[in-house]
């Protein structure tokens, strides 16, 4: 390995880091010949105790789902027994290995499942898994791969890919989130070096022309000299100047194939042509067009080719590339004929569809059962590779319509939103009403999952789309509504929002289906909520809880229903939601359909945080990681700002800032109004929390503007008002808070909700200093009826503080340190020091608080906060979609950490509330 030292030392660092338990990923990227598959060689080389799993992506494999996977955990597949029976029919169904119980419905079962299997087979012996020519990789394999690239952390596993720069497989792969080691040409000794070995007697002058052509390429420095007649190598003629890069390969692996004979060439034309590799079909193949094996012999003895007993492989992937690229087009379609015949219904489809010319309507058949096929095995994302090619070779427009639409939904369930987008965008101008009205729908869905830019009339157009099918689709059309209904209220417009929810709810059929029912009364609910309404709201909140069990978990109205059931919050609904969301996450967890954990975990978040469960809450913000992991650029915002209220409420000011300033600035490059204003109320609550009441009040006025101008009359769901009129009264702006508790008392009687009077109450205590004992006495008690910890301690503080100013400090202490109890149950550092700052001013002894135990990993906390509620090991694999073994091996860490021996110890941790997550 010529002047590959500083690699190779980070390569042997990643297998030491796995040999010690702490897994990664390195993706090496450079351009064809500049040594990847010798780094790859000689990491196998040092690998010592590592047990070596090697794949190679295929380019002709690329559209043949989980062909990568299948090879790549064939040899540890003797887990598949330890792995919860969820993950084990997942992989059985990818990979066809026999009857399973159920199909994957979520594309990240399958990578889950992957995950645990290289945890469990590291766990026996060290892991390295070596893929090289990563930029191939079929869709489905690319999503596993990438998925447990990022959690190996805990692993003893070591995942090394490479990759040319760019190209479509390398955006499947996420090469962005991995760790990248670039590979640059030799250095001019090192390169001199290996030139002389393939060409020890040249000539000076031409080793100088050459040295400059290759650019330190290891490839081109060993095939160049090919090019060079024996005169232009001893310098007898001229050298004639070579392209860098791939050209000039490209032309000394042509020179390789020109010197084959024409039924040799011809051969290798049928062998490039193959997705399977398969030595039997190839040679089946060659025979159908009048080709003897002797002429694929011929193509081994000039090293074109290599062959195994049962496949075949080119000795370089440019070979393969030359061979198909740089054939006359009708050559390569015969081969594709030829090999249709003699391979698996799968290949069949794409070797039809290769020879296709202009419309097939067979080749359209087959690749639309080759999706359907794709669908049962989880892979998505090859399922609208399938059908888009079906598409375009109908003979039928309103076929290709309809396989078109196919794949957009296949797309937009494999998670790539832009892709289901482009789709959808011609079918949305379609002459059918039904299938335009279809089209238009499924943009606007995939505009709130994606996280795409959200046009101001998106809702408009879409109520518009849903009049016209009203008459042949009433059910469709009532669905329509209720998400019009949800885009509106995204963009800020609620009392559009509530005309599209009055609208869906109106011309609802009574025998739609439970779940477009629940969608109606959910979405039909928060609009009336958020208005202000909290009475007529619970009606239909509740008859959508009572359809919500009916509910498919992995359909988009899922997350339209939970979205609209979070406004069970401005009801006083909150364990009613919390039953509901745990029985829909049971439900998504049960069926493996992660990809709406981000809605679900979102929204939970949320709620545990109001009800003062924040490990919970903290536990849940995993949801920002998994909608960055699933593309959902649409709840992502909101999942950043729950996140960031919670590090702002506990004083990881830094932490939350940069949550909350991150998910404002992405809502509003989405057009999400709503969700940017909830951003501004947590920026101004987190100002408020480090005592700059000037920025408090800045950020939270726009937040008062914006309820004004929207309809937003609800005085909770976004929270705002009770914190502006503390930064009004402490920075002595005592008329403008007097305003906002007045606003804020009018809409929480009509509310009627048991938190908003409480927290109406405590403004008005905080502004009328005579009454002040009768005010935080109501608030106290309308908060005997809200379960609400953190906002009662809050108006605990306030009160002590008045009493103490009004020099009653023996009824002060007594409120100050209930307020200092439920702030130290809740870590809620910033509080508990102005707490205590009361208590000494009014004369309180000081105590002492209780240390943290040793810092634990996020994947920790969350393991030993499940353990300590209660659940075995299996549960919390089945919870936190891990292995049984990966559990017990983080469970083994955190027993260290606190230097605990026993659940029960665990559990009176947690209980005590000396546990939590790391800043």
């Amino acid at each position: 390995m010529l002047g590959r030292r500083p690699e190779l030392e980070r390569v042997d660092r990643l297998m030491a880091e796995a040999r010690g338990g702490r897994g990664g990923a390195l993706l090496l990227v450079g351009e064809p010949g500049i040594g990847k598959t010798s780094m790859l060689i000689e990491a196998e080389a040092r690998a010592g105790e590592f047990r070596v799993i090697k794949t190679t992506g295929i380019e002709a494999e690329a559209n043949l789902p989980y062909a990568l996977l299948g090879e790549a955990v064939a040899p540890i597949l003797d887990g598949l027994g330890e792995l919860p029976a969820p993950q084990a029919d997942a992989i059985r169904a990818a990979l066809a290995l026999g009857a399973a119980s159920r199909a994957p419905s979520d594309r990240f079962a399958v990578c889950a499942a992957f995950v645990s299997l290289l945890a469990g087979a590291g766990r026996q012996r060290p892991l390295l898994m070596i893929v090289d020519d990563a930029q191939w990789l079929d869709s489905p394999s690319a999503e596993c791969l990438a998925y447990g690239s990022r959690r190996l952390e805990s692993t003893y596993v070591a995942l090394l890919l490479a990759a040319r720069p760019g190209g479509a497989g390398g955006a499947a792969l996420g090469m962005s989130s991995l760790e990248r080691l670039s590979l640059f040409g030799l250095g001019r000794e090192d390169a001199r070096t290996l030139l002389a070995a393939s060409m020890p007697e040249a000539a000076s002058n031409v080793v100088e022309s050459l040295l400059e052509t290759a650019g330190g390429n290891p490839l081109a420095l060993r095939e160049l000299p090919g090019l060079l007649t024996e005169e232009q190598r001893l310098g007898l003629a001229p050298v004639d100047p070579v392209p860098v890069g791939d050209d000039g390969l490209l032309d000394a692996f042509e020179a390789r194939l020109g010197a084959l004979g024409p039924e040799a060439r011809s051969a290798v034309v049928v062998a490039s042509a193959s997705v399977d590799r398969q030595l039997a079909s190839l040679i089946a193949a060659c025979r159908e067009l009048g080709l003897a094996t002797s002429a694929l012999e011929q193509a081994e003895a000039a090293g074109v080719l290599r062959m195994g007993e049962e496949d075949f492989s080119f000795s370089h992937p440019l070979v393969r590339a030359v061979a198909y690229e740089r054939s006359e087009p009708r050559d390569r379609r015969r081969a594709h004929t030829a090999l249709a015949a003699h391979c698996e219904p799968d290949a069949r489809a794409w070797h039809l569809a290769a020879a296709s010319v202009g419309p097939d309507a067979r080749a359209a058949d087959l690749l639309e059962e080759a999706a359907g096929r794709a669908v049962a095995r989880g892979a998505h994302s090859a399922a609208a590779d399938a059908l888009q090619r079906a598409a375009q070779l109908s003979e039928d427009s309103d076929v290709g319509a309809r396989r078109q639409y196919g794949a957009a939904l296949a797309a937009a369930i494999g998670g790539n939103y832009d892709r289901c987008a482009a789709l959808l965008e011609p079918l949305a101008e379609a002459d059918d009403p039904l299938l335009r009205a279809r089209a238009r729908h499924g943009l606007a869905v995939v505009t709130m999952t994606g996280g795409t830019d959200l046009a101001p009339e998106a809702s408009t157009l879409l109520s518009e789309e849903a009049e016209r099918i009203l008459p042949v689709r009433p059910e469709t059309a009532a669905a329509m509504f209720a998400d019009a209904a949800l885009l509106a209220g995204t963009a800020g417009d609620l009392a559009l929002g509530v005309s599209a929810a009055e609208r869906a709810a109106a011309v609802l059929p009574a025998d739609a289906s439970p779940m477009i029912r629940s969608q109606v009364q959910a979405m039909a609910g928060a609009a009336v909520a958020l208005a202000g309404d909290a009475g007529l709201a619970r009606t239909n909140l509740d008859e959508a809880g009572r359809l919500l069990g009916l509910v498919e978990s992995l359909s988009p109205a899922t997350q339209s229903v939970v979205l609209g059931l979070h406004a069970r919050v401005c009801t006083g609904q909150e364990q009613t939601l919390r039953a509901e969301l745990a029985r829909v996450i049971e439900m998504a967890r049960e069926a493996d359909t992660f990809g709406v954990l981000p809605f679900l975990l979102g929204v939970s978040a949320d709620l545990a945080y109001r009800v003062g469960d924040w490990d919970a809450a903290a536990r849940d913000s995993c949801s920002v990681e998994l909608a960055e992991e699933y593309g959902q650029g649409g709840i992502l915002p909101f999942c950043l700002i729950v996140s960031g209220r919670l590090r702002a409420a506990r004083g990881e000011a830094s932490h939350a800032r940069a949550e909350i300033e991150r998910g404002t600035r992405l809502a509003q490059e989405v057009g999400s109004i709503m969700v940017v204003n909830w951003g501004r109320a947590a920026l101004g609550f987190l100002e408020l929390v480090v005592g700059r009441t000037d920025e408090a009040v800045a950020e939270l006025t726009q937040v008062e503007e914006f309820a004004e101008n929207s309809g937003l009359a609800d005085p909770t769901f976004l929270p705002w008002a009770p914190d502006l009129a503390e930064a009004y009264a402490r920075g002595g702006r005592i008329d403008d808070a007097e305003r906002v508790s007045s606003v804020l008392g009018r809409r929480a009687e009509r509310a009627g909700a048991a938190l908003s009077l409480a927290l109406a109450a405590r403004c008005r205590g905080l502004v009328e200093p005579d009454d002040f004992e009768l005010h935080f006495e109501q608030a106290l008690a309308h908060h005997d009826r809200a379960e609400a910890p953190f906002e009662t301690a809050r108006t605990l503080l306030v009160y002590g503080s008045h009493l103490h100013r009004a020099r009653r400090r023996v009824d002060a202490r007594r409120r100050l340190r209930a307020a200092q109890e439920t702030f130290e149950r809740l870590r809620a550092q910033p509080w508990i020091d102005r707490a205590a700052a009361e208590l000494r001013a009014a004369g309180a002894i000081r105590r002492e608080p209780s240390a943290d135990p040793d810092e634990l990993s996020p994947q920790e906390i969350r393991v030993a906060l499940a353990v300590a509620e209660g659940a075995t090991n299996r549960e919390v694999a089945t919870k936190l979609f891990l292995s049984p073994k990966t559990i017990e091996f983080h469970l083994g860490r955190v027993y260290r950490k606190l230097s605990i021996h026993s659940r029960t110890e665990l559990a009176r941790l947690v209980a005590e509330g000396a546990l939590g997550p790391d800043e």
